[in-house]
């Protein structure tokens, strides 16, 4: 189980990977690669037994939600 404040700071990664409207600024490389590092090590420790596809594609689809919820438009 991923905790409110790993969700948080994943859904702020990928806020500012996947809205970034400078695709090749060096803030943009930097988000996505904490990204995917820290969702590397959140499924190494909480999710081993399925799928990183899978995992990936929940999580993602969990920071959309925490994003709608909690950011201002």
């Amino acid at each position: 189980m991923i905790s409110k404040p790993q969700l948080a700071q994943l859904a702020e990664l990928y806020s500012q990977y996947q809205h970034s409207l400078k695709p090749l600024s060096p803030e943009r490389a930097v988000a996505g690669r904490a990204f995917k590092e820290l969702l590397l090590r959140l499924h190494s420790a909480h999710a081993a037994d399925i799928s990183f596809d899978v995992f990936r594609r929940e999580t993602v689809e969990r920071c959309r939600e925490y994003l709608r919820k909690n950011k201002p438009p």
